[in-house]
Order: structure tokens, then sequence, then C-alpha cells
């Protein structure tokens, strides 16, 4: 008898004794040999089966390929390159089985575990405005309107917090606001995967927790804040909190985490280091570059133990990145080529780790982006662990409830609350909850505040013996209720010597209305000149105190309609000069404008509305600002002056030219007009000075009446793409303008033609413009000022 073995390759016949049903050596009983045609089924069976058993396992071993594991280093804007490399590995069908990586090779190979291409992830790098990725703040026509306004003040974009009895500084250049909103959106299909094994490639992303001095290794939780926290670079970055760890850059530990990666399981490596060299010894020539270099040498130190630790089947990829510095991400482009470059370098050994072309597909089918279904919003929450304003923050975004999610128009929404400039930084996550799917927003206050400190400066010197210098001290008590209100005092020192003092309160839906009570107690020196504007008869130091009440309602980041009410006193007091000299020669003396020894206590309403899209409050580049402004001086609440001014400020600076960002051309308008006549103080304008009939000293012009309408033409210099650079401009003006005592003079051929060129350069403390300038009538004056292109008046 026999029957069939359960081998799964074959059908193998074995003999079984036909008196007591045992097979083989069992059977004790004489063996009954088999037939002729029974031995030779027997021994075809038994080479049939060791030959397909055989094969078999041959076939095995070929389709079993190695895990090959890809470890991506730290580098900057250097790690591009590893784009390149994954380009290669793609191009010749080399699988990924698990990825690592540390600072910028944890964003290349987050995106690639997530599913991303490296063409993707080609166009993604190449097409950041890295320019604006490094700075927290929004655009700027998104930021709310009260922000904008700080931009006329002359002030530093630079704040230090007060908090505890103690003085604090941010803990870093740049908060990481977009960077993390960005990867938020790019890893959006992640929202729900907590475990880093479940991506289409298991991954690690490695950061130092600052505290411990010890690495920590990602392997699940929240895959965009993973990813940040392990570029915190030290002093430019600001580190993120995760599980009460302040942690920073990975690279400080583990620049190039080879030993992550065998803890992994990967059985052929491919590194990737990226790593900067260390700086010559002439280059060695400051404090900065010292500290830098002895950095950079620890991890030198620490990555080359790693690669010491590499076998005869791992390969090491080194891409010839040269001078590139961790901070040049607008050479993108060039170091993914050097990437691909320094791979295909490798490719007699890359292309041993090949695979067949039915398990690349195989690869190719699971290495994908998962599915996401933009639900509604049914629910918003908003931590209020970190912050004093999460009923501001609830008020501004539950529109949004009931809504499809988009992360585009959310990261537009939080970027406008932002901008306000009390965070630190906003996040958000996606929250399943039962069947219902809702937005989790975590805004976290500024640990250097609640109150904030800036500083400002302003310089102007004609080079004819007249300068004047301003110094600016701000200070802001932020979130002093739930509803986001906000105290705000000024201080100025020069010309101007005083405080000014404002409450403002935000309200409504949206928080889109405010009302703003304020005092000012303000002293200013204004000169007096002849009408011709070529001699100064005197100067008045002018003291103002005034308490007013404004409401408003700003329904965009861009408009806004207020009114308020102002009850006020000037007083001038002659400081040079004598009081004779201030009525010029056959005048009868109605326009002296600062009556010595005298009060102007005055009431006004005003109402007006205010636009401003302008890009840059510097040097525009599109965009416009009008303010427009109709006041009315009546005799109430112990006021004495009657008359209505109209008031107007435009600058409009269209796109002509936008394939090219070197050229900008402005256009601006000032009008002011006294519509009755009326002369006193308060109804007065003033031109003068850079930009504003340039070849006159500053405010040496004055009327009930002016106007004045300039085009500025400047261009851009030097490398547009640059990311850190001082950009400089080159530029030139026409204006033609003039004031009048009387409407009756107000005519076009009274005008006044002027023009100036100049070269302005954006520094650490604002805009400085070295210029010339010449005025009809033989007027001309050199200028060295800072401020903004803008002129805009305090």
């Amino acid at each position: 008898m026999t029957r069939a073995c359960m081998h799964t390759r074959c059908i193998r016949y074995v003999l079984r004794c036909r008196a007591c049903s045992e097979v083989g050596v069992r059977c004790h009983h004489a063996p009954e040999g088999p037939s002729m045609r029974l031995r030779l089924a027997l021994i075809a069976s038994l080479l049939l089966c060791t030959s397909l058993s055989v094969s078999a396992q041959a076939s095995g071993a070929a389709t079993t390929a190695p895990c090959i594991g890809v470890v991506l280093g730290g580098g900057g804007a250097r790690g591009a390159a590893h784009i390149g490399v994954l380009e290669v590995l793609e191009r010749e069908h080399i699988p990924v089985c698990r990825v690592a990586g540390t600072s910028m090779g944890s964003i290349v190979g987050g995106l690639y575990a997530a599913g991303y291409t490296p063409a993707e992830m080609h166009s993604i790098i190449t097409s950041l405005d890295w320019n604006d990725l490094f700075s927290d703040d929004p655009a700027r026509m998104e930021m709310p309107m009260r922000r904008k306004d700080a931009d006329y003040r002359y002030l530093l974009n630079f704040e230090v917090g007060y908090k505890n009895g103690h003085i604090i500084t941010p803990a870093g250049v740049v908060q990481g606001q977009k960077l993390l909103l960005l990867l938020r959106r790019l890893l959006i299909s992640t929202w729900d995967v907590h475990d880093f094994d479940n991506l289409s490639i298991p991954f690690r992303a490695v950061a130092t927790d600052i505290v411990a001095g010890k690495p920590v290794v990602f392997g699940s939780g929240d895959l965009a804040l993973a990813i940040r926290s392990s570029m915190s670079v030290p002093g430019a970055f600001a580190p993120t909190y995760v599980d009460d760890k302040l942690l920073v850059d990975g690279g400080l530990m583990d620049n190039v985490p080879i030993d992550v990666m065998r803890d992994m399981g990967a059985q052929k490596l491919i590194v990737v280091d990226v790593g900067s060299p260390l700086l010559k010894r002439e280059q060695l020539s400051n404090p900065v570059a010292v500290l830098n270099q002895m950095v950079s040498a620890l991890m030198d130190e620490k990555t080359q133990r790693q690669l010491n630790t590499l076998g005869p089947d791992d390969i090491l990829i080194k891409p010839e990145l040269g001078d590139m510095s961790a901070s040049e991400f607008n050479r993108g482009e060039e170091a993914i080529k050097i990437g691909r470059a320094a791979a295909e370098a490798a490719l007699p050994r890359l292309r041993e780790l090949a695979v067949a072309p039915d398990q690349w597909q195989q690869f190719v089918a699971s290495h994908r982006q998962r599915q996401f279904d933009p639900a509604l919003v049914s629910f918003l929450k908003v931590d209020a662990a970190h912050t004093d304003t999460a009923k501001y923050v609830e008020e501004r975004l539950a529109k949004d409830v009931g809504k499809p999610f988009d992360p585009q128009k959310l990261e537009a929404q939080i970027g406008s609350i932002y901008g306000r400039g009390n965070y630190q930084q906003i996040d958000y996550h996606l929250q399943q909850d039962d069947n219902q799917r809702g937005l989790l927003i975590i805004p976290r206050d500024k640990p250097w505040g609640p109150v904030y400190g800036k500083v400002g400066f302003q310089l102007d010197d004609d080079f004819q013996g007249r300068s004047e210098y301003l110094l600016s001290g701000e200070l802001t008590a932020t979130n002093v209720n739930r509803y986001g209100a906000e105290w705000r005092n000024t201080l100025w020192a020069g010309r101007i010597g005083g405080l000014a003092s404002e409450f403002y309160q935000p309200f409504g839906q949206g928080a889109s209305a405010y009302v703003m009570p304020s005092l000012l107690f303000r002293n200013e020196d204004i000169p007096f000149f002849d009408d011709s504007g070529n001699h100064q008869l005197a100067e008045y130091r002018v003291k103002r105190r005034s308490a007013g009440l404004e409401g408003g309602w700003s329904p965009t980041s861009t408009w806004r309609l207020l009114a308020s009410v102002t009850r006020g006193s000037d007083n001038g007091d002659l400081r040079i000069g004598i009081p004779s000299a201030s009525v010029p020669s056959g005048d009868t003396g109605n326009n002296i404008i600062f009556p010595p020894s005298q009060t102007s206590e005055y009431s006004v309403v005003r109402v007006g509305t205010d636009w401003d899209s302008l890009d840059n409050a510097q040097f525009p580049s599109r965009g416009a600002h009008v303010n427009l402004y109709y006041d009315m001086y009546r005799p109430f609440l112990g006021g004495r002056q009657e008359g209505d001014v109209a008031r107007l400020v435009a600058d409009w600076v269209p796109d002509l030219w936008p394939q090219n960002g070197r050229y900008r051309l402005l256009l601006g308008l000032r009008a002011s007009s006294a519509l009755d006549n009326t002369k006193f103080f308060e109804a007065q304008s003033f031109l003068g000075g850079f930009l504003n009939l340039s070849g006159y000293s500053e405010r040496s012009l004055y009327g009930n009446q002016s106007a004045l309408a300039r085009a500025v033409l400047y261009r851009r210099t030097g490398r547009m793409d640059a990311i850190f650079s001082t950009p400089v401009y080159i530029g030139a003006s026409l204006e033609a303008g003039n004031t009048w005592h009387d409407k009756n003079d107000v005519q076009l051929n009274s005008l006044i033609y002027a023009g100036s060129m100049f070269l302005g350069i954006q520094t650490p403390l604002g805009p400085l413009f070295f210029g010339y300038g010449y005025a009809q009538g033989g007027h001309n004056s050199i200028y060295l000022t800072f401020g903004s292109l803008l002129r805009p008046q305090l």
C-alpha cells in the first residue's frame, strides 16, 4: 500500500507494509519488494521532489531582498541633497524599508516615509519661499490693522519681555510658527497615525533633550511636531516642548543616526552625510565663528564615531557640497543636483540592492500617501493650558465650525491671530470624537511675556547745521483679560519727548470691533521758517496734552473704520528767536501759528477710514496704504477752536514688474485742507525734508492748505533669493507740492518741483537713507536719515 506525503512542493509515494500497515523502518515484517514499475516510480518521485524543493529554496532566496535602511543626516540647507540621493534610489529600483533622519534629514525622511515621492519633494523644496518661511509673522497684508500701525512708529523688529521680575529675551530668532504649520499641511494625511511604524515606511526622527543632554528618538506620537523638534537649531529656531521635555536640534547628539537605524533592524544601510566641514584657521576671525567651530567640532567627532561602525555591506554617500552653508536654502536645486551626482558615483554598489520589476511595483504600490477625507469640522476646542486668551482665539475661529476642513484657510486664520504678536506658537490637531471630527487649537503665549518692550531710533541730518534724533521705547502689557485686551505705553526722547498710553479692547464676533481710551503728554520741537522756507526765524517747544476715546471696526485685515473724540490743549513756548520774528514781513499776524505764552484749547471729533495692503512698510513691492480723516473742531468740553479739516495720506505700489522684483515704483499723495480757512495750530500741516519736497529742511513749509505728489522709483541690488542678507536699494524721486495760508492761493502754477537720488539700506536698526535732494529755487540738501520710505508722521 502507498500514501501521499504532505510536503507542499511534491507528491511523494512511500511504501506501506501490507501485513502491519507500518511505513519504512517501523515495520518488523519481512519486506515485500515492490514491483519494478513501482521502484522506478519511487525513484522518479524522489528525484522530482528533490529538484522541486531545491528550486523552491533558490526562488525564495531571490525574492527575499535584504531590509535596506536609509540614514539621512543633518546639515540645514545642505540636506536638500538627500532628495537627489532618493531620486537615484527610485530610478534604480532600490526599495527602502526603514528611514531615520536628523534635522533636515528628518524633514526629507519624514516626507518620504509618509508617501511623498522624491519628485514631489523636489518640487516642494525648490518652490518654497524660504524668506517667508523663516519669518514667523504672516504676510503683512494678513496682519491685523493694529499690528500694522506699529510699522509706522520707527520701532526695531526685536522685543524683550518682562516676567517675574526678570527681563527675558526670545529663545530663538525664529519661533518656527510657519514651519510647523507647513509640516501640518504636508503631513495632513497622517493625522491619525501615532505609531511611525505604520507609515508607508517605518520612520524615526532624532532630537535632543537640551535639559538632560541626551538624544530623543521619536518612533511614535505627533509626526509633524517630531520633525519640527528634530530641526530646532539652537539660537536660530526656538526649542519645542514635547512631553515636558525641552527639545532642540538632534544634530547636537546624533547628527547621522546610524545607531538608530541598527535598532530598527535594517540589514544593509545607505548613509547620507551632508554635515558642514570645519572652518579653516583664517575663517576663525571672531568669537561667533570660534563658538560655532567648537560646537561643530563636537558634532563632527560624534558623527565620525557613528561612521566608523559601518560594515562592508553598508554604503556611505557624502555629497560634495563645497562651501554651501547650512543657511543657503535658496540653493536647494543645486544641492539636489549634487546629491544626485554623489549617488550616481556609488551606482556599482547601489545596483547590487536593486530588485526585480514585480518586487519594485509592490514597493511603489505600498509607498504612497494615505487617503485623506476633508470632513466637516463638527466641533472646535481651544487648549487653555498655555494661554490667557483662549476665549479670544475661540471667537476668531468659531465661524468655521460646520464647514469642510481646509488646512490652507486655517493657516491663514491662525496667521492672522498670530499676527497680533502675543503668541510664541499656535498649533492645531484634528480630533476624532465618536463619529465626529473636529479641531483642537493649541495657542502658546510667549514665555518671555506678557509684558513686552521694543525700542526705536530715528535720525535726520541735512548737513547744513540742522540735525534731529528721536529715541522711542514701547512697553506693552498683553492678554490683560481673556478677551485679548492690551495696554500700550510709548516713551519718546529727542525732538519729541513725552508719553502716550492707550488701552485697546477688542470685542464682537471675530474680535473685529474695538474701543480704545488714550492719554497723551508730548513735547515737540517745531521750527518756524519764513514764507520762502529759506531762513529759520524761530523754534517752538509745543506741549500737547490730550485725552481721547476711539472706537472702530475692522472687518478685514486691510480695512478699518473709526470714530474718536479728543479733548486737548497745545502750548507753544518760544525757545529760539524773538516773538516779533514769528510774524513774516507785511503780515498782519494771522499766520502766527504758536501764540507765545498762550494755550490753544481744542475738542475734536474725528471720523475716518484706513486701508493698508502693503507687503512691506519700509521698502514695499506692492499694495496700498490710505488714511482719510475728517476732523471737526467744535467748542464743547471746554474746547475753543472751531473748524473742519480734511486730511489724506495715500501711497500705492503697483505691481508693474511681476517677473522682475528688483524694480518698484511708489506713487504717493499728501493733502490737507482747513475747509473754512480757519487759522489755528491744529489745522496746520508741514512739508519739507527727504521725499517731502526734497531739498528743503524738515518741516520748513507750513500752512492751512497743503498738497504733495511724488513718484519714487527704486531698485534692489544683490541676490534676490538670499535669505539672510542686507537688502540695498538705489532710487530717485520726483516731487511736486506746496503749502498755502489761504485757499485762494492754491494754484497749480504755485507748485514747487523737487527731486532726489538716494541709497537705501535695510539695517537691523531700520531703513537707512543717504541721499541728495534739490528743489526749485536753488534749495538743496544732503540727507542722512533713518526711517520708512513712506516717511510717516508720528
